[in-house]
């Protein structure tokens, strides 16, 4: 029986994270994630995430669940005959440790996971190009739980969607970088350097620079340039949707999914953040609810390029493609995080760049609030003191600042202007 749309109820959605490693993970969880997805050394869509090992994949699980969280792990490649052996004896392991969603893409594998995995839940991954109703459903009447819907669908083609298939749970991606694809089916990567976009080893061949030969000239080469900074004729824009959040919940959709596994904790922390909080702040009141400006901005101090709300929300002509570079920006530099509280406002941090007494910084903590801090003094864990932190290691370091910070609390420093960043 269909159900009405007066009986789906509004609920706060599922945030769900990347979680590339184990202290990515514990980050996203710290700053308000609900699940994450993870994966393997193999059989997923990002190789080169670093990714869990068996050993750290049972890790991985233990620590969610014993926090009550759930976690999804993705196997979601696009296997040849001779990846099936492996995939099979993956999904026995996997059995083993219970995750809370297996994320697949192929036929082939979600027939193989309801034999050697049942009872965890199938998700059908975006790469499946899930892009209308009678699709879903036929999906849901093989026994998948949840969808995740294409990036190219409008908000009202998912609207319709969730109307059409209500037992169905629906995820969407809310964040993150956009394939020129169809949702990851790109052949550039495998061609150009033999390196398999659809078996986790993509190259992102389309943000590369061109130039363009003659056949009549062989080795003249000719550059392609739009502009003083080169062309990016396949350099899509970063998918952002923190302003329309409270559209995918009215609607009813099950699971917001920021895309990542290959970015920094920095990263995965400010993004769980800032989606948690905007979701929590409509549930609580979403007759007066207004988009928080402070949470929008908050996004331009991660890693990322040009922002788009990508096809969902996007008019006929607007511009998706960056024509100013495929190089990642961001406001702030991310310096470390407090892995310890001491006590009279010193921490031990773990420092990723250099900090020098007398730095201005910013600490963002698990709530989502900013303290402004300046760094008073830097000791080595024996104890020595020191003018600068040196190294990627562990230091104890006291701050002036009027308000204290927590445990996972990132340390980081505003920039004047848009810089590029080392991390990714």
């Amino acid at each position: 029986m269909k159900e009405k749309k007066s009986d789906i109820k509004m609920k706060k959605p599922e945030i769900l994270s990347p979680a590339g490693n184990i202290e990515k993970l514990k980050f996203a969880f710290a700053y308000g994630a609900d699940a994450v997805y993870a994966a393997g050394k193999n059989f997923s869509l990002r190789n080169f995430s670093g990714n869990f090992d068996d050993k750290g994949l049972k890790e991985a699980v233990e620590y969610t669940h014993s926090i009550n969280k759930k976690i999804y792990i993705t196997v979601n490649i696009f296997p040849h005959n001779r990846d099936l052996e492996g995939i099979k004896e993956h999904l026995k392991f996997l059995n083993t440790i219970k995750p809370d969603g297996l994320i697949i893409s192929d036929l082939g594998i979600f027939a193989m996971a309801k034999k050697e995995a049942p009872g965890i839940p199938l998700h059908i991954s975006v790469q499946s190009n899930n892009l209308n109703y009678m699709e879903v459903n036929e999906w849901y009447n093989l026994g998948a739980k949840r969808i995740v819907l294409a990036r190219e669908l409008s908000f009202e083609e998912i609207k319709e969607i969730r109307e059409k298939c209500p037992k169905m749970e629906l995820e969407v991606f809310v964040h993150g970088a956009i394939c020129m694809s169809y949702s990851g089916r790109c052949m550039l990567s495998d061609y150009m350097t033999g390196r398999g976009a659809n078996q986790g080893e993509c190259a992102q061949s389309c943000r590369w620079s061109y130039e363009l030969t003659e056949e009549k000239r062989p080795g003249e080469r000719m550059p392609v340039k739009e502009d003083e900074r080169g062309t990016y004729i396949f350099n899509s824009k970063d998918l952002k949707t923190i302003n329309h959040i409270q559209e995918f919940i009215k609607i009813g959709i099950d699971s917001f999914k920021i895309e990542g596994r290959m970015k920094s904790l920095h990263y995965a922390a400010v993004t769980a953040a800032v989606y948690n909080k905007a979701s929590e702040n409509f549930i609580k009141n979403p007759g007066g609810y207004l988009p928080d400006p402070k949470l929008d901005a908050e996004l331009n101090n991660i890693s990322h390029r040009e922002y788009t709300a990508g096809f969902y929300f996007g008019k006929k002509g607007d511009i998706q493609q960056s024509f100013k570079s495929s190089d990642y920006m961001s406001d702030s530099i991310y310096m470390g995080h407090i892995n310890a509280v001491q006590d009279n406002n010193t921490y031990k941090i773990l420092a990723k760049n250099t900090i020098k007494i007398g730095d201005k910084i910013e600490i963002f903590t698990p709530a989502a609030r900013s303290i402004e801090a300046a760094v008073l003094s830097i000791k080595e864990i024996d104890g020595t003191e020191i003018t600068h932190t040196k190294g990627e290691r562990e230091y104890y370091i006291k701050f002036e600042m009027k308000e204290t910070a927590d445990t996972f609390s990132i340390i980081r420093k505003n920039t004047d202007d848009n810089k590029k960043l080392l991390e990714l």
